[in-house]
């Protein structure tokens, strides 16, 4: 008899050590964060994987922006360099028409003559052309704060739709 008893009163115990579902971490919870949203020509920052949605005016669809990489390699404000170094922001942008996952922005040293303080650059995503402006990447290198994200400030525009 206490050959059953025994597994049984194991299996218990073992059953009540389990954590509580709502404790448990969300193993299918997006990999970007999503912010609330903002107009189409309004100023507006993101970090890396967050996603924005961008929206407004004549633009009956939404756009989702991404950035996925966000990388920095100025010359610190502290510092005397022989090179400006350059700052670079990948985004990735869809509509419900189509998507866009390479849009690459520069500012600095991009190797096109002299530094850039902005760069916008036309990209299609699905059947509409949007004008894309990388306006900054803070914070600076040298300038930065214990904790500070780096995010890049954005411009999206939509150009007008794409010619078929």
């Amino acid at each position: 008899m206490m050959n059953y008893i025994y597994p049984a009163l194991l299996t218990f115990l073992v059953l009540q050590c389990q954590k509580e579902p709502g404790n448990q971490p969300n193993q299918h919870t997006a990999a970007y964060a999503v912010s609330d949203g903002v107009q189409f020509g309004q100023e507006f920052t993101v970090e890396r994987l967050e996603h924005v949605i961008v929206y407004g005016g004549e633009t009956p669809r939404r756009l989702h922006v991404s950035a996925r990489q966000l990388a920095d390699s100025r010359c610190p404000a502290d510092v005397m360099c022989v090179q400006y170094g350059k700052a670079t922001v990948v985004l990735s942008a869809s509509n419900s028409q189509g998507e866009n996952d390479s849009i690459e922005l520069c500012l600095g040293d991009c190797g096109e003559g002299a530094n850039r303080s902005a760069h916008i650059v036309q990209a299609t995503v699905g059947e509409s052309i949007y004008s894309f402006t990388l306006r900054e990447v803070q914070p600076f290198p040298g300038l930065e704060k214990e904790g500070e994200v780096q995010k890049a400030r954005l411009v999206v525009e939509k150009v007008k739709p794409a010619a078929k």
